[in-house]
C-alpha cells in the first residue's frame, strides 16, 4: 500500500533528522514533549508503524533502551540522559518565550512524527496536530508562532487541535521542519490547481458572456422583425432599412458579413450599430 502524503513527509523528515546531535535530540523532545505532560510523565509515545524502525534507531543513538509495540514506542531510563537534559533545556525557552527559530523547526518536526497530520494537496490544504493535553497544544502553538505560522488551536470532545490551512503557510512548515520533497510535490500540485481554476474561471467568464450576448440578438432580432412585419419600415433611414433587410434575409448571418453585405461594406460595430438603431426604433412602436 502507497504511503500517504503525510506519511511520506514524516518518513522524509525522520531521515534527514541526524546531522547533528542537537538537531536529533530537539526532534525527539518534540516527539516526547508534544505527547507527554510538560513535566515529561508519559514514557510510551504513539507513532506511525512506518517510523518505528527510523525513530528507534534515533532513540538508540542516545544510548535510550526503547522498543516498539502496537505502534507505541516505550521508553526506559531517560532521565540520566542527555536527551533528558535537553527536553529541560527546551521547556525553560518555551516558559520564557525564547525559542529560536531553529529550536522551534526542529522540535515541530518531531512533534509531526508523533501527532502531526498533513491532507493530501490534491483534496485541501491542512496541516493539524492533535493531542491530549491542552499544555502540548500550548507547546506546539508556541513554535508555530516563533515560525510566524497563523493558527488555530481548538479544544474538541477528549482532546485539542492546533492546525492551519493556507497554503502558504503549509508550504512553509514542509520547507521548516525538513521535507523540500513533500514542498516541491506539494507546490506542484497547488500550481496545477490555480491553473485549472482560473482556466474554468475564464471558460465560465466566456460561457456568460456568450449567453448575454446571444439574449441580446435574441431580443435584437425580435425587434428588428416587428419593424418589418409592421409595415412602418419605411419610415427607417435608407441604410438602416438596406441593414434590416440584410439581416431579416440572413438570420445566421455574424455582424461582420451583414456588414460587407452593405453598400458601402461597413465593419462589425458599424453593423451592430445600425441594428441597434433599429431596435430603439421597434421598442418606440411599443
Amino acid at each position: 500500500m502507497e504511503d500517504s502524503f503525510s506519511v511520506k513527509v514524516k518518513v522524509e523528515t525522520a531521515t534527514k533528522a541526524v546531522k547533528k546531535p542537537v538537531q536529533r535530540q530537539t526532534a525527539l523532545c518534540g516527539l516526547f514533549l508534544s505527547q507527554s505532560g510538560v513535566n515529561g510523565s508519559a514514557k510510551e509515545i504513539r507513532i506511525p508503524d512506518r517510523l518505528s524502525e527510523l525513530l528507534l534507531h534515533l532513540f538508540e543513538q542516545e544510548n535510550i533502551s526503547c522498543s516498539y509495540q502496537k505502534g507505541k514506542i516505550i521508553l526506559k531510563d531517560i532521565y540520566q540522559s542527555r536527551f533528558w537534559d535537553r527536553a529541560e533545556e527546551l521547556l525553560s525557552e518555551f516558559a520564557e518565550d525564547s525559542l529560536t527559530v531553529e529550536d522551534a523547526r526542529r522540535f515541530l518536526r518531531g512533534a509531526f512524527w508523533g501527532c502531526g497530520y498533513c491532507s493530501d494537496p490534491e483534496k485541501g490544504y491542512r496541516i493539524e496536530f492533535l493531542v491530549q493535553n491542552e499544555g502540548n497544544a500550548v507547546l506546539i502553538s508556541k513554535a508555530l508562532n516563533v515560525l510566524s505560522i497563523k493558527h488555530i488551536k481548538t479544544e474538541r470532545k477528549n482532546s485539542f487541535a492546533v492546525y492551519f490551512k493556507n497554503g502558504d503557510d503549509v508550504s512553509d512548515f514542509l520547507s521548516y521542519i525538513g521535507s523540500p520533497s513533500a514542498m516541491m510535490e506539494f507546490e506542484n500540485i497547488r500550481a496545477g490547481k490555480d491553473v485549472n481554476s482560473k482556466v474554468i474561471r475564464a471558460v465560465n467568464c466566456d460561457e456568460g458572456n456568450t449567453k448575454r450576448q446571444a439574449e441580446a440578438a435574441a431580443q435584437r432580432n425580435e425587434l428588428i422583425t416587428k419593424v418589418m412585419e409592421s409595415g412602418l419600415a419605411g419610415k427607417l433611414a435608407p441604410e438602416l432599412r438596406e441593414a434590416a433587410k440584410a439581416h431579416m434575409e440572413n438570420p445566421g448571418a455574424s455582424l461582420a458579413e451583414l456588414g460587407a453585405m452593405m453598400d458601402p461594406p461597413i465593419g462589425k460595430s458599424g453593423m451592430r450599430h445600425r441594428l441597434d438603431k433599429i431596435a430603439e426604433f421597434a421598442k418606440k412602436l411599443e
